[in-house]
């Protein structure tokens, strides 16, 4: 992995835009401490997430340049180098048959909670506003519960996240693709910090999303490893009429949509597999064509310095919807509660 000690920016442009130092717009330049490259100030470590500038790395070294031969860990893992290709791969959750069915019924599980969970999520939205009658849009969202599109929600609370890890810390070759992907440039820290963990709900007949990327590119010069990888545990079957649409290829650095030949891609992902992408491919969640709703579990994990300051952003997001604790509980847990307060 190319840490940046050799630099392939010209001195004469910025790291990161790679615009000319030459314009009358500029009102300073930053060195990396590590690398000497030089970043417009308004560039360097912009959409980090890291406010203070002194820092001794750049997003180059940060990250990692991404150059063959892979490092190691990646050329032992299929997974992750098709990663690095496409910007998107899906994998098993368990090779053992044994494993495999205990995972199957989890997830058969975890659909009937996230049922559950959307239901209570939206009767507590729908008693706020009956009570207060000043509860925020769902457009606006809460810190637990947003529209992300037409008939399209997340979810997020702590009963999620619980199961969501339950599932991807008993598969191995899931973790080990994160960590060959979040590793440091310097190889000393593996693996990432998980940033969010929640429940995406599409019902019947949700609109196909607006084309879109997670986050920033962060390098428009240089094409870096992974800042942050998102995970998908579908709790149905995912396919064209429900899953989600990737340009292969578009997270690295010169691709142009305008210019590309090569047509979108809707990976199938059953029952049992993950979907991985990353956080700067283009994508959009397809349209909901089936007759049911589509949850889907996830996970994202990125790298310890990363913030997401946009899509988690507490300015953004202000709010946190007080969810009613008995409507989350299942019907047998709540006659069971009835029945003891009763004795």
């Amino acid at each position: 992995m190319k840490t940046g000690h050799r630099t392939s920016t010209s001195p004469n442009h910025c790291g990161c835009c790679g615009t000319s130092f030459q314009s009358r717009l500029v009102n300073g330049i930053v060195r990396c401490k590590s690398c000497d490259r030089p970043f417009h100030a308004k560039c360097f470590l912009k959409e980090t997430g890291i406010n203070d500038i002194v820092k001794e790395k750049c997003v180059v070294c940060l990250c990692g340049v991404i150059e063959r031969p892979y490092p190691v860990g990646v050329l032992r893992n299929p997974l992750a180098a098709k990663f690095l290709r496409d910007g998107f791969s899906v994998v098993s959750l368990s090779s053992d048959s044994r494993c495999k069915q205990r995972i199957l019924k989890d997830l058969e599980k975890f659909h009937a909670n996230a049922d559950r969970y959307f239901s209570g999520f939206m009767r507590s939205y729908e008693t706020e506003l009956e009570v207060s009658g000043k509860a925020p849009s769902l457009e606006g969202g809460y810190t637990n519960f947003r529209k992300r599109g037409e008939g399209r929600y997340e979810l997020i609370s702590d009963q999620i996240q619980e199961e969501v890890l339950s599932i991807i810390s008993g598969c191995d070759v899931l973790m080990r693709t994160i960590n060959a992907l979040l590793t440091s440039s310097d190889g000393n820290k593996h693996g990432g910090k998980l940033m969010s963990c929640g429940c995406f709900y599409s019902l019947p007949g949700s609109e196909r999303q607006v084309l879109h990327t997670d986050g920033p590119s962060l390098s428009s010069v240089e094409d870096l490893f992974p800042y942050a990888v998102n995970v998908f545990i579908p709790l149905v079957p995912m396919d064209r009429n429900n899953g989600t649409e990737f340009f292969p290829g578009s997270h690295k650095t010169g691709w142009n949509l305008k210019k590309q030949k090569q047509e979108p891609v809707v990976p199938t992902v059953p029952l049992g597999k993950a979907l991985l992408f990353d956080y700067r491919v283009l994508h959009r969640g397809m349209g909901n064509l089936r007759g049911t709703s589509r949850p889907c579990y996830y996970a994202t994990f990125s790298r310890p310095w990363y913030e997401d300051k946009y899509n988690f952003s507490s300015k953004r997001y202000k709010t946190s919807l007080h969810i009613l604790p008995y409507l989350l509980e299942k019907r047998t847990e709540r006659g069971g509660l009835k029945r003891s307060r009763s004795l």
